[in-house]
């Protein structure tokens, strides 16, 4: 809701509600015959029952209505409004609404008291009557029927009013689950006031004790039950998440698939997950903010102090419910609108290696057993992410060469086998580049093997850097290295050996002799190559590559090293 609807809604409720306040005394005045202390009795139980709702399915259900049928057949439309009412700024005062969310106030007010105005109206024009109970109850049978009916019914009007001109909300539907629930409970409390009406006139004020007590008594049973199996049905889906995130093995999915279902799962609109381990500052590398969804991010939590550090210290869950809780802990991720905010520990092994911070702009939207399930979440997490950076790792020994960190050949085989079984779908030309390192058993013998080593790695780090996103280099074994450029043609693959050729020998390489007490070496190292093309110099992968091998042999280092030749058939 914009702040200019803000300010409209509290305008309309300055000038509506004295006057239908007004209008109700007027038209329908109170009826104080018997106990008036009756009245603040019956305030205190509907206060009280207002104070205990239960969500459901994101709706806040609260069983005044019982209550209040009781009052309003006893006192009449105006007592009625008035203690509904009060009953609402408690409920919302109990709830403690934010000075953000403050329109609440007058909107819930102005909604109930149409809905007491409207209900008790046709009530009347039903030809019911208020007071002390007749005995015959068949007379308010057709009125309290329409009364019930017209309490759902004018409230689900007003909320779907509610939701598409005040809050925008688009593909709202009027019969929805919140008209289920809200019919639900107002069946379910309404028989119990008709029957605290009845009993109050003939036991007077003991009446409000007998059935005031156990409805208070059986609205807290039903909150905890109902607690019970929220907490059961999130123990549930988390077990399920933790089946579905251990199943992957690719960190990115892992951490998409974590946020996803834990926004689902609660009411978030802020979520960063940090890394911790063997890091100075924090990292958040995954995030979700309502207004972009999630992203990867790699940036370093890295202000003075904070509630994800503090968890990361201590080791220890945070829970806030408010923002006044907070605001003076941090100067952080977190955007001036959050409220509620949870912090959990990752942890492995007994150390922490992870953060999990949710938030949401609603107040009050975590309880303590939230903390247990997100432990138990990121728990799961933890061992998911370790499981796939360790395959991670396993995968990229058996794939690269320990030494200089390139694809080894096994793996360059394997994508050069793929490249010509999908030949037919793309079929575009690809070139191989091979190339062997000139005298190279010299530079071993002069200035020993660990000295040769360091220019195998250099040698490495130069084809890298010019073949870039070209292709693919990989280590073909001793001093030799082959390099797949991926949709090039012959002539263009030429010009990029002689690109690798130049990178080579027109660049020295630095090294420290183990021959010579370590002492520093500039030393010059050129190199053979051999260019061979698919799919005319070769119809599979190791005809491409014998005579990419074949040209740098009697193309290159027959005819003097130190230059590219191309296979000739």
């Amino acid at each position: 809701m914009t702040a200019i609807m803000k300010r409209k809604v509290w305008i309309v409720w300055l000038l509506c509600w004295p006057l239908l306040i007004f209008a109700t005394f007027y038209f329908f005045p109170p009826d104080f015959t018997g106990n008036k202390a009756d009245v603040l009795a019956l305030f205190v139980l509907l206060a009280v029952v207002a104070m205990m709702p239960i969500n459901v399915k994101g709706t806040d259900l609260f069983f005044i209505q019982g209550i209040s049928l009781a009052v309003f057949l006893r006192y009449g439309l105006f007592v009625e409004t008035i203690l509904t009412q009060l009953a609402i700024l408690v409920f919302l005062l109990n709830l403690r609404v934010t000075k953000k969310d403050s329109h609440r106030y007058p909107v819930n007010m102005l909604m109930f008291m149409i809905v007491s105005l409207v209900s008790g109206g046709l009530f009347y024009l039903l030809g019911g009557s208020t007071g002390e109970f007749s005995g015959n109850a068949i007379t308010q049978l057709v009125p309290s029927i329409g009364y019930i009916l017209s309490l759902i019914i004018v409230n689900q009007i007003l909320l779907h009013f509610l939701r598409i001109y005040i809050y925008k909300e688009v593909n709202t539907k009027f019969f929805d689950k919140d008209m289920l629930w809200e019919a639900i409970s107002t069946g379910v409390t309404l028989p119990v006031g008709f029957l605290l009406y009845m009993l109050h006139t003939y036991l007077g004020t003991i009446a409000i004790f007998f059935v005031g007590v156990p409805f208070v008594l059986a609205s807290l049973m039903l909150r905890l039950y109902y607690s019970s199996r929220k907490v059961n049905d999130l123990l549930q889906q988390t077990s399920e998440i933790g089946q579905q995130i251990t199943q992957s093995l690719d960190i990115d999915e892992i951490l998409d698939l974590f946020l996803n279902e834990v926004k689902d799962m609660f009411v978030v609109d802020y979520a960063y997950i940090m890394d911790a381990e063997q890091v100075e500052n924090l990292r958040i590398i995954k995030s979700f903010e309502k207004e972009r969804g999630i992203q990867a991010t790699a940036k370093d939590h890295s202000f003075e102090e904070g509630i994800s550090r503090r968890v990361w210290r201590s080791g220890r869950s945070r829970l806030y419910t408010k923002r006044a809780q907070w605001k003076n802990l941090t100067q952080g991720i977190l955007p001036q609108t959050a409220n509620a905010v949870i912090s959990v520990p990752m942890k492995r092994n007994k150390k922490v290696v992870g953060i999990i911070t949710l938030a949401t702009d609603r107040v009050r939207s975590y309880e303590k057993h939230h903390i247990l399930v997100m432990q138990i979440l990121a728990n799961y997490l933890a061992v998911a992410v370790d499981n796939a950076r360790h395959y991670e790792e396993t995968k990229r020994r058996s794939e690269r060469c320990p030494l200089t960190n390139l694809y080894n050949f096994r793996f360059f085989n394997e994508v050069l086998d793929e490249k010509y079984n999908r030949f037919d779908e793309n079929p575009t030309p690809f070139s191989i580049i091979l190339l062997d390192l000139d005298h190279f058993k010299k530079v071993n013998d002069t200035f020993g093997h660990h000295s040769g080593n360091d220019v195998l790695c250099g040698v490495a780090n130069r084809l890298e850097e010019e073949v870039g996103n070209k292709g693919t280099v990989a280590r073909f074994g001793g001093e030799e290295f082959v390099v797949l450029l991926e949709n090039h043609f012959h002539n263009e693959s030429l010009q990029v050996a002689e690109d690798l050729r130049c990178a080579i020998a027109d660049r020295p390489f630095e090294i420290f002799s183990d021959l010579d007490n370590g002492d520093r070496q500039v030393i010059y190292v050129t190199a053979s190559i051999g260019v061979a093309t698919a799919p005319d110099q070769g119809d599979d992968a190791q005809t491409l590559i014998r005579n990419a091998d074949r040209a740098m042999y009697t193309g290159a280092k027959q005819r003097g090293r130190n230059r590219v030749a191309s296979y000739v058939g």
